[in-house]
C-alpha cells in the first residue's frame, strides 16, 4: 500500500486546490465481489464500497455533486478501488446483510481480506467527504481499529469515548449501547451523578440492563433535582423506548437476541413499580415478544383489550403499528381482524396522517388477499390524501412495503 504520508499529503493538497473546471469523476468498477477483493489485494489497496439504493436522494447527490469534483475523484481514483452495490439488487442484497448495512448512504473502506476499517453514513459536502476517507488510512484511529484495542482490554476514557463517538457518528446504536455499558458499569457509582459523566451518559449509555443505568433511574428523583425533571425524565423515557425498538429489530433479524432478552428483563424489572409511561412501553414489549414467538392470539387478543379501553396512550397509533406488524409476519387467517381495527379507526379519526395511514393498511391487506383491484384503488385513494397533505403542508407517515 502506498505511504500514509504520501497519501496524506496528496490529500492535503487536493483538499486545498480550488477547481476551475468539473471534468473527472470516481470511477467504479465493475466485477463481482469476490473480483473485487481479489484485485484489493492484487494492488495493495483499500475498497471504497458505496452502499446505496435507486431511491435514496443523498446517494444520488453525492454522486452527482461530490463524486463528480476533480480533488475527489483524483483522491479516490488513485488511492482506492471504487465500487458500488445497489443494496435492494444482485450481489448487493447479501452484501448489505454481510456489511450490516442499515441506512443510505453508506461509504465502507475494506482491506483485501474483506475487514472493514472505516465507515461513513449519509452525505457531506466534498472536503468534509476527503478528510473523513483519510482516516481510512490511519486505520488504528478509526472505529474499528479502536473497537481492537477496547475489545482486547483496553477500557481506559480516552479508547472508550473514542470508540463511543465512532460509534455514534456511524449510527451503530447497538453495539454502543454495549459498548457504553462495559465503561459505565465500570465507572465508581458516585462518578455516575457527576456533571460530566451525566452528559456523556445521555448520548451514550442506552441500554436499561446495564447496572449503571439501573443506577441512575433509582436515584432519578437526585438527578432531577440536580439537573431538571423533565430532562431527566425524558431521558428514561427515550431510553426505554428505543430499546424496545432495538429489542424488536433484534428478534426480527435474529441477532443479538441475549442482549435483547437482557434488555427486555431490565425494562420489566425497571419498570414493575410503574410511571406514567410504563404502560405503554411494558405493552410495546408483550406486543413484540408476541409476536417474536408466534403468539398471534394473544397478540390480537391484547390489541383489542387495547381498542376497548379508553384510557390507553397513543391508542390509534399502536393498533395502527401493531396491525402492520400482523399483515407482514402473521398468518392469514389474522388479516380481517387487522382490517376491522383500521376501520374502526378510519371512523373516528378525521385527520389526515390517520387516513393515510389507514388507507396503507388497507391496501396492505386487499393486495394480500389477493383482492389486487381493490388493492389498487386503495393505493390510490391513499396517493390522494397524500397529495392533499403536501399541499397543506402537513407531514405524511412513511410508506410501507407491501
Amino acid at each position: 500500500m502506498r505511504s500514509i504520508k504520501t497519501i496524506m499529503a496528496a490529500l492535503a493538497c487536493l483538499t486545498a486546490l480550488s477547481a476551475t473546471g468539473q471534468n473527472r469523476e470516481i470511477v467504479f468498477k465493475e466485477a463481482d465481489w469476490k473480483t473485487q477483493l481479489a484485485n484489493a489485494k492484487k494492488e495493495n489497496k483499500l475498497i471504497f464500497f458505496d452502499a446505496y439504493t435507486s431511491w435514496c436522494g443523498p446517494c444520488k447527490m453525492m454522486a452527482k455533486d461530490v463524486f463528480t469534483k476533480d480533488s475527489v475523484a483524483d483522491l479516490f481514483n488513485q488511492t482506492f478501488i471504487n465500487v458500488k452495490y445497489d443494496m435492494e439488487k444482485g450481489e448487493g442484497i447479501a452484501l448489505k446483510d454481510k456489511f450490516g448495512v442499515n441506512a443510505f448512504p453508506t461509504y465502507l473502506f475494506i482491506n483485501g481480506d474483506g475487514e472493514v476499517v472505516h465507515k461513513i453514513v449519509g452525505s457531506a459536502p466534498a472536503g468534509e467527504f476527503m478528510q473523513e476517507a483519510g482516516k481510512a488510512l490511519k486505520p488504528e484511529s478509526t472505529v474499528f481499529g479502536l473497537a481492537k484495542k477496547f475489545d482486547g482490554g483496553d477500557h481506559s476514557e480516552a479508547i472508550a469515548l473514542a470508540y463511543l463517538e465512532g460509534l455514534d457518528k456511524a449510527y451503530e446504536s447497538d453495539k454502543m449501547g454495549r459498548v457504553a455499558k462495559v465503561y459505565f458499569d465500570g465507572l465508581p457509582e458516585t462518578a455516575l451523578m457527576e456533571t460530566r459523566q451525566w452528559d456523556l451518559i445521555q448520548k451514550y449509555l442506552n441500554t436499561p440492563s446495564s447496572s449503571a443505568f439501573a443506577y441512575l433511574y433509582a436515584h432519578k428523583e437526585q438527578l432531577g433535582t440536580k439537573y431538571g425533571a423533565d430532562k431527566v425524565e425524558g431521558y428514561f423515557q427515550q431510553t426505554f423506548n428505543r430499546s424496545v425498538y432495538s429489542i424488536k429489530s433484534a428478534y426480527e433479524k435474529k441477532r443479538e437476541l441475549k442482549d435483547a432478552q437482557e434488555r427486555a428483563a431490565a425494562i420489566r424489572k425497571l419498570l414493575a413499580k410503574g410511571t406514567e409511561y410504563s404502560k405503554p412501553i411494558l405493552t410495546q414489549l408483550d406486543l413484540t415478544e408476541y409476536v417474536a414467538s408466534n403468539q398471534w392470539d394473544k397478540f390480537s387478543a391484547r390489541l383489542n383489550k387495547i381498542w376497548n379501553d379508553d384510557s390507553s396512550p397513543r391508542k390509534n397509533a399502536l393498533i395502527l403499528g401493531a396491525a402492520n406488524d400482523m399483515v407482514s409476519m402473521a398468518p392469514v387467517k389474522y388479516y380481517p381482524q387487522a382490517l376491522n381495527w383500521a376501520i374502526q379507526i378510519s371512523a373516528t379519526n378525521p385527520d389526515l396522517f390517520t387516513k393515510i395511514q389507514v388507507a396503507d393498511l388497507k391496501k396492505r391487506v386487499l393486495k394480500k388477499q389477493g383482492k389486487i383491484a381493490d388493492a389498487e384503488a386503495m393505493g390510490l385513494e391513499a396517493m390522494a390524501l397524500r397529495k392533499e397533505a403536501s399541499q397543506k403542508g402537513q407531514m405524511t407517515p412513511p410508506m410501507m412495503k407491501d
